[in-house]
This record gives structure tokens, C-alpha cells and sequence, in this order.
């Protein structure tokens, strides 16, 4: 008796390990994604784009249901900003 709970004590500790190497696996995935380029980008984050400041200016989005604060500044893509905004946004939620 004592062997199988030893035995479930180790498949439990084993399957923990695996379901954080699975979530690691997936966030790396998610970062190494390409970006999604034709999404629509956000009338802040693209006035800010044409603003070339020297400093950087902060940005307030919503990035699927979450507020973000995204520093920009200087020439750039929008969209790639975007992008990048929301792939790692989805890495941060996907941690919690």
C-alpha cells in the first residue's frame, strides 16, 4: 500500500513538472509567433506614431480586455507595435 502512494506521490510531482515545461514551451511559442499585421491598430498607438518626438510618449490601450500603458516614441510601424503590444500582452496573461 505504502509503494502505490509513493508511486501517486511521484506520477503527481512528475505531471506538475510536465504542465510547467508545457507552459514555458507555450510562452516561448507564443513569443516567437509571427506578428499579426493586419489586425486593426488603435487610433492612440497610430497618432502617436506620427508625432516624431524625441522623447518617448506613454499610450493607453485596450489589448483584449486589459488596460495597457505602452511607452513609445520616435519613427516606427504602427502596426508592428501593435503587434507586439498584444503577443506580449498574451505572454504576460499567460503566465498568470
Amino acid at each position: 500500500m505504502r509503494s502505490l502512494a509513493r508511486e501517486l506521490a511521484e506520477a503527481r510531482a512528475e505531471q506538475a513538472e510536465l504542465r510547467q515545461r508545457m507552459a514555458a514551451f507555450e510562452m516561448i511559442a507564443a513569443a516567437a509567433a509571427p506578428p499579426d499585421l493586419s489586425a486593426p491598430v488603435p487610433p492612440a498607438l497610430v497618432a502617436a506614431s506620427r508625432e516624431q518626438r524625441a522623447t518617448e510618449v506613454p499610450v493607453r490601450l485596450d489589448v483584449a480586455g486589459t488596460d495597457v500603458v505602452a511607452v513609445v516614441g520616435g519613427a516606427g510601424d504602427p502596426h508592428q507595435w501593435w503587434a507586439a503590444i498584444r503577443r506580449l500582452t498574451a505572454v504576460d496573461q499567460a503566465r498568470t
